[in-house]
């Protein structure tokens, strides 16, 4: 059956909003998945607008299906979200138990998912076609500014602090063969936060394309992927929005 009444969701009040927020921000939400907002729209005979955003990957991740099922629609979204649910809990660096959590702290892994592999084969890539601008090794950096601004005083790092840093970044000292990947220098850590975003994305849209979702938008925080055509065979629209607009 295909005459649903639309889908009415609990609206989040400001203190829960702000703190999903928040944990979003600090990326320490990329497990959960709280609905924060459905929708599911007839065009006409033919077509549903098919739309849902939760909170996963430490952002708000939106996705706008069209399709002529609801049902079809709906079972695909919930395993795209499904598959960026599993994803993130792959890439999070801010747990131990994750593929890339017992990576930095232990500096190896001897049966590395394969999609932690092509992340970082793909990382290791962009590196060298950077000329080393593009680089997940600085982790050391990234936690130096944060235990600085997270202290007491707030004070930048000095630049013995940064040198010794810097000397534990670079892409060219990981070693990935096969399922194994390690550093090849003591305390080196890396962040995917660059990457893995647009990979999930990516994967999040195939798994809609191989369950007949043609029509599709996938928004992450800004990464993202869209398929086939919006309303009435119209194509996307895709802006960023004026940050001098008061309204």
């Amino acid at each position: 059956m295909e005459n649903k009444s639309p889908i009415s969701v609990p609206k989040f009040n400001r203190r829960n909003f702000l703190k999903l927020s928040s944990l979003a921000s600090l990326g320490l939400a990329t497990t959960v998945a709280v609905p924060l907002g459905a929708e599911a729209v007839k065009f006409n005979r033919k077509m549903y607008k098919v739309s849902k955003t939760r909170l996963d990957i430490g952002t708000f991740v939106s996705m706008t299906l069209i399709h002529p099922s609801r049902d079809e629609a709906e079972e695909a979204m919930e395993l795209a979200f499904a598959e960026i649910a599993r994803l993130s809990s792959l890439f999070n660096r801010f747990s131990d138990n994750t593929a890339v959590g017992f990576l930095n702290m232990e500096g190896a892994l001897t049966d590395t998912p394969p999609e932690v592999s092509e992340v970082i084969r793909a990382s290791m890539r962009f590196n060298r076609m950077s000329n080393g601008a593009f680089d997940i090794t600085v982790k050391p950096i990234v936690d130096l500014f944060y235990r600085k601004f997270s202290s007491r005083d707030k004070t930048p790092p000095s630049e013995r602090e940064l040198h010794k840093a810097l000397e534990l970044v670079g892409a060219n000292h990981i070693f990935l063969s096969g399922k194994e990947i390690r550093f090849e220098k003591p305390g080196m850590g890396i962040t995917l936060d660059g990457i893995a975003k647009g990979y999930i994305v990516d994967r999040a849209s195939q798994i809609l394309t191989s369950k007949g979702i043609k029509n599709h938008l996938i928004n992450a925080g800004g990464d993202i992927r869209t398929r086939g055509y919006a309303k009435d065979r119209r194509p996307w629209t895709i802006a960023i929005q004026d940050p001098m607009k008061k309204r």
